[in-house]
């Protein structure tokens, strides 16, 4: 499998839904009160967990024309699947399943699939070609369950044999799917059936992996004797089989089958502490998959299927709980047998840094979260701070198409309209979380990080302007840090910190101390705001200080102090070819002038909008011009 040069190393087809996953742990569905929404279905779980993994993965679906089949799309691509076969239904919903964390035992599952769209899926939405381009596909059995969907599965299993492409079979048994308990039974994992036993055996010999837990294997086997169904298996078909067998890790027979599970290739599982055990099946075969489409052993194919379904089940959801690379490399490297793995915070913080959103890089942002300095303007009776806000929107969106690079930053009391305008149509945006004052750090309005953070797109990245503390104010100002900082994580949010000082060596010094004792608080942020110091020393040390502690940290954006274009110029060439500065978030210096202008009844807003766009534009250039980035 190693050796055969295709683009892809893995297709897979089936189920893509959406899970609507209850946030309050203990609860039945019925008193679940708030959901996360995140994709969902085994094939669409592997996908994403195999593309975490480093492998390139491909997904042939359907989804609704509808808002969740366009989250699922966009989700899919921002995870790096190609979606070039995912189909749009016209005519169906994309599905849903509503869960819940009952105990550590218990999982209420509801599924919503009465003629989804992806049980509609065609042999027509995708060409042999498609087929192969990948070394293998991947088929799961809740598409066994309809005669339409069965033969597309038949047809998509015979074109890709003939294309060369390998065959992999998720049993993936769902009592559910078929009909054998009531709507509420989706948590059901076994009940004997003679018509999935037929269904399962139908493209057996064609398969070059078979991959199942023991209630699965017994259902394809047409037994309960576990032995017994494995030669059942095995009489239909050569491929290897993989028995999952949960905490106690897997089992592979690759050949003939021994009269005792023990005599396979048995491989240990890793003891932790489960959260939740829905997805961990995905999360096994994710890991898998990331090793017998490398080559490598049974053995090493085990123990990365079992310490990818170990990190899954200590975690919230499915697909987001996918490990990335990094993680699995670091959690095996270091050989960890700690139970509690949702206590780590080396691990969590690996996790939260290479799961992030992709972004254009370096970026250049538009600043425009001031208030303070914009009241002090004289400014005619109809011109307020809130319309200035949205014109400063209208300039930005104007100017993204042609520069993606651009960015915007703003507050949500004068700029909560021009926030809503913007959307995501710009691919960062920033928003301010902090109430401007002296130390200690507050919230707006007084509230908690939690709280403000609960009714925010997760998409906008998080601005904080830490204040400059002292002995008797530093306390409680850390733990605000720290608040902010788990909130941040909790919402899988962006976290920017500023840190506003004139640009003298003592200041520079003083950065350099406040980045350390932040980050040794564990609050280690994706983004750093910082002055655009003149002294390469000292961005030698503040480079030094983030990486230390926050080697996965995004960048630093420099932050232009009211300056004039000449001494941005000076200031953007003194950190020339600095890897860790990644753009500029810059305000007054584009600004403020064309904002006194508008604000005294000067200029019309076409006119505001052509001159900040002038400026931003101008700030571009000398940006790109000194090639600091």
């Amino acid at each position: 499998m190693a050796n055969v040069p295709r683009p892809l190393d893995l297709i897979a087809m089936g189920r893509t839904i959406v899970d609507v996953y209850g946030d309050q742990v203990g609860a039945r569905l019925e008193d679940v009160s708030s959901f996360s929404r995140y994709i969902g279905g085994c094939p669409a779980n592997i996908a994403i967990g195999t593309a975490r993994l480093g492998l390139c993965v491909g997904l042939i679906t359907r989804v609704g024309d509808d808002q969740n089949g366009r989250y699922l799309r966009e989700g899919l691509a921002r995870e790096g699947v190609d979606t070039r076969c995912v189909r749009t239904d016209p005519s169906r919903w994309t599905a849903l399943a509503f869960l819940a964390i009952r105990d550590k035992k218990t999982f209420p599952l509801l599924h919503y699939r009465d003629d989804c769209a992806d049980m509609a899926i065609s042999p027509e939405d995708y060409s042999d070609d498609d087929l192969g381009s990948a070394r293998a596909l991947l088929v799961s059995g809740s598409h066994l369950t309809t005669p339409h969907a069965r033969q597309n599965l038949l047809s998509a299993v015979a074109r890709a044999k003939a294309k060369g492409t390998q065959v992999i079979f998720d049993i993936d048994y769902r009592p559910v799917f078929w009909g054998l308990v009531a709507r509420d039974g989706g948590e059901s994992r076994f009940v004997d059936s003679a018509v999935a036993t037929r269904a399962s055996q139908l493209f057996l010999a064609q398969c070059d992996l078979v991959v199942g837990t023991e209630e699965e294997i017994h259902v394809a086997g047409g037994t309960t004797n576990t032995i017994e169904a494995l030669r059942q298996l095995r009489s239909l078909t050569q491929a290897p089989i993989v028995l999952k067998r949960g905490a106690a890790g897997c089992a592979v027979f690759p050949d003939a089958i021994p009269d005792d599970i023990e005599r396979g290739i048995v491989i240990p599982g890793f003891a932790v502490e489960v959260f939740n055990v829905l997805g961990a099946g995905d999360g096994f075969l994710s890991g898998f998959l990331s090793g017998w489409l490398r080559g490598q052993s049974w053995e090493e194919c085990g123990r990365r299927g079992n310490a990818t379904g170990a990190l899954v089940v200590s975690r919230h959801g499915c697909s987001p709980a996918s490990p990335t690379k990094a993680e699995l490399d670091w959690f095996l490297e270091r050989s960890v047998r700690e139970p509690g793995l949702h206590m780590n915070a080396e691990l969590a913080y690996i996790h939260r840094a290479t799961t992030r959103r992709p972004r254009i890089l370096p970026v250049c942002v538009i600043a425009a979260d001031h208030v303070a300095p914009l009241e002090a303007l004289v400014r005619v009776p109809a011109r307020t701070l809130s319309a200035l806000k949205q014109l400063v929107a209208s300039a930005a969106l104007g100017l993204a198409a042609r520069h993606p690079r651009l960015g915007i930053l703003l507050d949500d009391i004068e700029g909560e309209e021009a926030l809503q305008r913007i959307g995501s149509d710009i691919g960062w945006i920033g928003r301010k979380i902090e109430a401007t004052g002296a130390a200690p750090l507050r919230f707006r309005d007084g509230a908690s990080a939690a709280v403000l953070l609960s009714r925010w797109p997760r998409h906008h990245i998080i601005k904080c302007l830490v204040p400059m503390d002292d002995d008797g104010t530093r306390a409680l100002q850390n733990e605000r840090l720290v608040e902010l900082y788990q909130a941040a994580a909790m919402y899988e949010m962006e976290l920017l910190l500023e840190f506003v000082h004139p640009d003298t060596p003592q200041d520079a010094q003083r950065v350099v101390e406040r980045i350390r004792a932040t980050q040794a608080l564990g609050v280690k942020p994706d983004w750093w705001k910082l002055p655009a110091f003149s002294d390469p020393r000292a961005w030698d040390a503040i480079e030094r200080a983030i990486h230390s502690d926050n080697p996965l940290c995004r960048g630093i954006l420099v932050l232009g102090g009211g300056r004039d274009m000449l001494d941005l110029k000076a200031a953007f060439t003194a950190i020339r070819g600095r890897a860790s500065i990644q753009g500029f978030a810059v305000g007054r210096t584009l600004f403020m002038a064309p904002a006194a202008a508008w604000l005294a009844g000067e200029v019309d807003d076409g006119d505001f909008i052509r001159m900040l766009g002038e400026r931003f534009l101008e700030l571009e250039t000398l940006w790109t011009e000194t090639n600091a980035a």
